[in-house]
């Protein structure tokens, strides 16, 4: 069976962390001047090499000429690969695994992974971005890296350090651009696993159907005064930057500004996941920070809860992506494979939406476009803004 450990108690199933993006600025800076710069592994998109050709050579392949390398084998796309892949698993014999990802789909997507692949068992490091990438970046300064895959709901973690090598999956052609980054030709750095979208819950015995919003103005309807809360977390804050990407800058700030004074929506600093465990019980009417998956977990036992798009809707992607040194390179791309393959299926039974799925509504990345330092900035700015119109 495939070995968890579990960094620290997770306060909401996707909640992440005030100042997680800021730390990784500065454990990135630190990390690249430990390790003396910007420097990237042969082959890959940042070193200037085709990834199509890494691998080649006497250090990246063998006397066949089948790769070696992690960068090699990554990239490999020959007809050959899903043997190649396997045979040299079944050295390996294992994969570890560092996820953002909380609750029973962890072990459901390691136990679907073994039953697939017996020669191979799943060991499992399970954290929210901040700790997670606190020990991916000592371990690289250290020159002893343990972690094969990775998927964290920020890209930059594993791009802008220099973590992740490109990579070829055949899943990865079927998703959208905003969920892989990296692209060049048929190779990713980092590519869209698992994804959830936030946007307006609210308890069916306590908000009437005619009051139900079906676009942001609606919230000003004097039937919802009084009957919403806020997440005050890092939801909340890119839960405003949808709102100004729906109407501008000036015409945003102006909503929300009459949002908090009329509406007096209270905030809550518990996630996303907590405050529509508040919805649930009956103790808050509605929110327009809940994410879809959490929704569909609650109406599962009974919960008289319902969820609806306000376009854009908030979106965050999960990114997977493989380690430039992986420890075990043929199992993390068969895992890869996985994920974004057969594994989409194990996501999906546990409520998570997945990067293929098709939805009706406009999505919002928040961080899609940006460095880390940019969308550092903008969650700050989000954030001043956030406080200044709403409070606790």
């Amino acid at each position: 069976m495939s070995k968890v450990l579990d960094a620290d108690t997770r306060k909401g199933n996707r909640k992440r962390l005030n100042g997680v993006l800021a730390m990784g600025v500065l454990m990135a800076a630190a990390m690249l001047a430990a390790c003396g710069g910007a420097a990237a592994p042969a082959g890959s998109a940042a070193s200037g090499g085709s990834a199509a050709s890494a691998g080649a050579g006497v250090s990246g392949s063998g006397a066949s000429g089948a790769p070696t390398s992690v960068a090699g084998i990554a990239t490999y796309q020959g007809a050959d690969r899903q043997q190649m892949l396997e045979a040299g698993a079944r050295k390996e014999g294992t994969v570890s695994w560092y996820t953002v990802l909380a609750g029973e789909g962890v072990a459901a997507l390691a136990t679907g992974f073994e039953q697939k692949y017996p020669f191979l068992k799943v060991d499992t490091f399970r954290a929210d971005t901040a700790p997670l990438f606190a020990r991916m970046t000592q371990e690289a300064q250290a020159n002893k890296p343990s972690f094969d895959v990775a998927d964290v709901t920020t890209a930059g973690v594993l791009t802008e350090s220099k973590l992740a090598s490109p990579f070829f999956s055949p899943n990865v052609a079927n998703l959208p651009s905003n969920l892989k980054t990296g692209v060049s030709g048929a190779t990713v750095l980092t590519a869209a696993d698992w994804t959830t979208n936030a946007s307006f819950a609210y308890n069916k015995t306590l908000i009437a159907a005619s009051a139900v919003p079906k676009t942001f103005t609606d919230l000003l309807n004097p039937a919802l005064t009084g009957k919403m809360a806020l997440a005050g977390t890092t939801t909340g804050q890119n839960w405003v930057g949808a709102v100004l990407e729906s109407m501008g800058e000036d015409k945003g700030r102006q909503f929300l500004a009459q949002l908090g004074g009329q509406q007096k929506p209270a905030v809550q600093q518990i996630s996303g996941k907590a405050l529509l465990d508040l919805i649930a019980k009956g103790e808050v009417p509605a929110s327009p920070t809940i994410y879809h998956d959490h929704v569909i977990q609650a109406q599962a036992t009974g919960a008289p809860v319902a969820w609806v798009p306000l376009e854009p809707v908030v979106s965050l992607a999960s990114q997977v992506g493989i380690d430039v040194k992986a420890p075990h390179p043929y199992a993390a791309m068969l895992f890869i494979d996985y994920c974004l393959g057969d594994g989409q299926k194990v996501l999906e039974a546990h409520h998570y939406s997945t990067g293929t799925e098709k939805v009706s509504y406009k999505l919002f990345v928040p961080d899609a476009g940006k460095t880390t330092a940019e969308f550092t900035k903008q969650l700050a700015s989000w954030n001043d803004l956030f406080k200044a119109d709403f409070r606790g």
